[in-house]
């Protein structure tokens, strides 16, 4: 409508300079309606607009913003002063549309007795308000992000992990994409009910506020230092029954049973409030006392099913055994300070020994001298690399052979990888105490640096003795324990914390019910809040969180790439599954 104004004006002035022009302002009103493909009646309301602009400096109401009164509230002076008065009493960043919403509703309206059916306002119409007023939403948060998605190393990790979710996936429980109701699988004959159990950690902040704030102009809130004390939360949930814990029927039944059949835990949950005089970080060994109950819990809520418990790919998860076979813990030659290895069994994959040599392939192999070692100094020390190698004595032979006799203990090569995987840790260390601010840039690039191209593999001991397949083999701490629980272990694969439905809940939790809001960074407000706002997600939305993992998963699996996983999720996101490749790829281009 301003647009036809504005041409009216400009070709109205022209008619009035022509002479035999008798009628300037309906001929030019109708020139600008044909040309805009109208007619008669839209000349006539151009010509009336253009008279309440000259009088009123804004066009009249249309009939769709009148019927909204949204022009109506904001144009009365008592509504407007209330609300910049509102405002202005607002601490730096604690603005919001709903809190808005809410006061112009319930103290201003009524207050000015604007109580007509019209006279309220919505949240939308709270957001358009703030805009029209000055104010803007910006994103406060710091942080880079580093996207590792199409990595080379990471898109095989990820088909690894994808194959294998697969052979589970069949004898999981499916669920309505509409009632989310629960579908049991077809089993056959020896095969068990697996149910997926992803497992995260996740650190609040006592000075964790609103990340996105509503200021005017150039505001910017003054923060407080630090992110103040942490509360660190370690848990586990399942698609069958949300949360891993215990109902209070069940806790009622379990208090009637002696102390000894008792579970020592209810709830899988583990929160603690780590910081200097206080709890110590997170670590492996309480990671483990935490999985242990877990298990229990489990086993107690689905006797007779197997669970696929899942964890990120980080260090942390992936610890070994103090007396695990790894080579990162043997020094060259016997003693000194290297840690006391478990026996082995020789690989039986080694290179074939040579005529006349002993065959030690498949033989049991002890990583400790015994205490009737002839020689007293040897006795009961580990025996280190050389020691190992010289015992497997065909993979010796073609060691000496290959490096010309000159064998090293460690090659700069080795040195050099083990110098990433040393960042790696130091990366996940910090950020399992929510010291990410702390970090180096250069162990930041070091971390995220792509695997170095394959290295000879006769370098050096170190890097033959970690190629053995026992070594290469060895299985993290938490592999062992589950899969000797009978259950199945998994890590996901770098970057895809997607895949992982708990990290829905963290989200949940701190934006959906308002912990940043409700927060006032006092620790004791913060460790009443942290248990209350997880605990307000229920088995549905939970289910909700494990349909859009699932969604992910089964477009990484059709091949797509981050960006066009990214938009079919947004295409089918009430559906337990994507459409084909083809499709999505056609509806993608036809939306650029």
């Amino acid at each position: 409508r301003l647009t036809a104004v504005a041409e009216y004006l400009k070709l109205r002035d022209k008619y009035q300079r022509h002479p035999k022009c008798t009628r300037p302002c309906l001929n030019a009103s109708l020139a600008i309606a044909r040309r805009m493909g109208k007619g008669v009646y839209f000349a006539r309301q151009i010509r009336q607009n253009e008279e309440y602009l000259a009088k009123h400096g804004r066009l009249c109401l249309s009939k769709e913003s009148a019927q909204h009164g949204q022009y109506t509230l904001l144009d009365n002076e008592s509504v407007v002063h209330g609300v910049r008065r509102y405002l202005a009493a607002q601490n730096l960043g604690s603005i919001t549309p709903h809190l808005l919403c809410h006061h112009v509703n319930k103290v201003i309206i009524p207050a000015l007795d604007l109580t007509t059916k019209k006279a309220t306002i919505s949240e939308r119409t709270a957001i358009n308000w703030l805009k029209k007023l000055g104010y803007t939403c910006k994103d406060v948060k710091k942080g880079v992000y580093f996207d590792g998605h199409e990595r080379p190393d990471v898109i095989e990790a990820r088909k690894k992990f994808l194959t294998e979710l697969t052979k589970y996936e069949q004898l999981m429980c499916k669920y309505d994409d509409v009632t989310m109701e629960l579908i049991p699988p077809i089993l056959g004959p020896g095969e068990k009910e697996h149910v997926l159990l992803p497992q995260d950690e996740c650190i609040v902040s006592t000075n964790d506020g609103p990340r996105k704030q509503w200021l005017q102009g150039n505001q910017q809130p003054l923060k407080k230092k630090g992110n103040g004390r942490p509360i660190h939360i370690s848990d586990w949930i399942s698609e069958r029954t949300g949360r891993l814990a215990l109902s209070e029927e069940q806790i009622a039944a379990q208090a009637k049973l002696p102390e000894s059949q008792r579970l020592r835990v209810t709830d899988a949950r583990r929160i603690i409030y780590p910081g200097k005089n206080h709890d110590g970080w997170w670590d492996l060994k309480q990671l483990m006392d935490q999985t242990e109950d877990a298990v229990d819990i489990f086993e107690h809520l689905h006797p007779d099913k197997v669970g696929v418990w899942l964890f990120d790919c980080s260090s942390a998860h992936e610890g070994l055994a103090a007396d695990a076979l790894n080579v990162n813990n043997m020094n060259v030659n016997p003693g000194g300070k290297q840690k006391h290895l478990r026996s082995t069994v020789i690989p039986l994959n080694n290179p074939a020994p040579k005529p006349g040599q002993r065959d030690t392939r498949g033989m049991v192999q002890d990583m400790v001298y015994p205490q009737d070692h002839p020689t007293p100094e040897l006795r009961g020390q580990p025996k280190g690399m050389k020691s190992v190698l010289q015992e497997r004595v065909s993979v010796w032979d073609e060691l000496s052979e290959r490096r010309g006799g000159k064998v090293v203990g460690k090659c700069k090569e080795c040195t050099k990888s083990q110098t990433k995987k040393d960042a790696e840790r130091r990366v996940a260390a910090a950020e399992a105490m929510g010291q990410e601010d702390t970090l180096e840039e250069a162990d930041l690039a070091q971390a995220e640096e792509p695997d170095a191209p394959e290295r000879d593999a006769w370098c050096c001991m170190h890097r033959v003795l970690s190629l053995q397949a026992d070594f290469a083999n060895e299985k993290p701490m938490l592999q062992h324990y589950l899969e000797g629980r009978g259950h199945v272990c998994m890590f996901l694969p770098k970057f895809h914390c997607e895949l992982n439905a708990i990290e829905m809940l963290w989200g949940y939790a701190k934006y959906r019910k308002c912990y940043r809001l409700a927060s006032d960074s006092k620790f004791l407000t913060a460790k009443c809040l942290v248990p209350q706002c997880l605990d307000l997600c229920d088995t549905l939305t939970i289910r909700r969180f494990f349909r859009k993992t699932w969604q992910y998963i089964d477009t990484y699996s059709k091949g797509l790439d981050a960006r066009q996983t990214a938009f079919a999720i947004k295409k089918y996101k009430s559906h337990h599954r994507v459409g084909l490749t083809s499709e999505i790829v056609a509806l993608m281009q036809a939306s650029d």
